[in-house]
């Protein structure tokens, strides 16, 4: 838990920022973590959360220009599995102007024996996408928003 002073002085910063005098400047709701729910237990999602199935289009639009880049940071798509935002990506990527171009990585096994290295061909290793990594082989354009990661060794 937050010591009272560590929300107070959030209350006072959310209210500066949205210059506005109600609790956390209308951006956090307090509550004791029930949703209002119907009959059957489902929760009623506001208008405004439901996608019509085109998600990428309604958060970004048809078409994204190199001069949109900017104002497009802050929107975001969260996805639940690693595959599910790799189809994002590659959707968002499709709108972007320019030629697509694929970056490779260098990967090199280390085993103990020296036996195990024939039974993982660099193909195998390159179509692997661990969960909360990037691709191996990601597809980038001029413009594209890129998360860099320091090495993990």
């Amino acid at each position: 838990m937050a010591p009272s002073y560590a929300l107070k002085a959030a209350d006072i910063l959310l209210r500066d920022i949205m210059n506005i005098s109600v609790p956390f400047g209308g951006k956090i709701m307090l509550g004791n973590g029930e949703l209002p729910a119907s009959e059957n237990d489902e929760i009623d999602l506001p208008t405004g959360c439901i996608s019509d199935g085109n998600l990428v289009g309604e958060i970004f639009g048809k078409h994204i220009s190199l001069e949109d880049i900017p104002n497009l940071c802050d929107r975001m798509i969260l996805c639940p599995q690693n595959e599910h935002s790799l189809i994002v990506n590659e959707q968002v990527l499709q709108r972007l102007p320019g030629i697509e171009k694929v970056y490779s990585s260098v990967n090199d096994i280390e085993c103990d024996d020296g036996e195990d290295i024939c039974n993982y061909p660099t193909e195998f290793l390159n179509s692997l996408t661990p969960s909360g990594m990037p691709p191996l082989k990601p597809n980038l354009k001029p413009g594209a928003i890129v998360m860099l990661r320091r090495n993990l060794d």
